[in-house]
């Protein structure tokens, strides 16, 4: 069982589902990749599958100031409540298109605190999408130590 399994979330339910959704509408899988874009296949792996939803609850958590977690948690709320009048339901319970609409409304027409909470969102989504073990070892073939060390060897001098 990894870290990212037993993290326990100063998020609630509703607000972890935003995020989920949130995450997803950000890098979605599957068939929602055009093939062959930036190198994935088009049953590439979403954020939400490699667990970028889990990766952010832990670092909004533990890493950023009381001031942003409260923005970020503010703004969850309310990327729900906008979705509810417009689709009639919860963010996370709208389709992937309905998701991405109500992301690009708020980027375009979004206020201060809104953008802040937009921008650090994609760009944390797309950090931990691309160094998540999954890309990293099967589409980026990263390699930890690449080549074999050997360690205590005698050397002619």
């Amino acid at each position: 069982m990894s870290d990212k399994d037993t993290h326990l979330s100063g998020f609630t339910r509703d607000e972890q589902a935003t995020l989920a959704g949130m995450v997803d509408g950000i890098i979605p899988g599957g068939a929602a990749w055009a093939p062959g874009t930036c190198g994935m296949p088009a049953e590439a792996l979403g954020a939400l599958a490699v667990g970028v939803d889990k990766f952010l609850q832990k670092l909004i958590d533990d890493c950023y100031e009381e001031a942003v977690q409260v923005n970020v948690k503010k703004q969850l709320r309310a990327l729900d409540e906008a979705a509810k009048p417009a689709y009639g339901q919860s963010f996370a319970a709208g389709t992937l298109e309905q998701r991405q609409a109500i992301l690009r409304q708020w980027a375009a027409l979004g206020d201060k605190d809104q953008k802040d909470f937009l921008t650090l969102m994609k760009s944390e989504t797309i950090r931990g999408f691309n160094t998540s073990q999954e890309v990293m070892q099967d589409y980026l073939h990263y390699q930890v130590a690449p080549g074999h060390y050997y360690g205590c060897i005698d050397i002619k001098a």
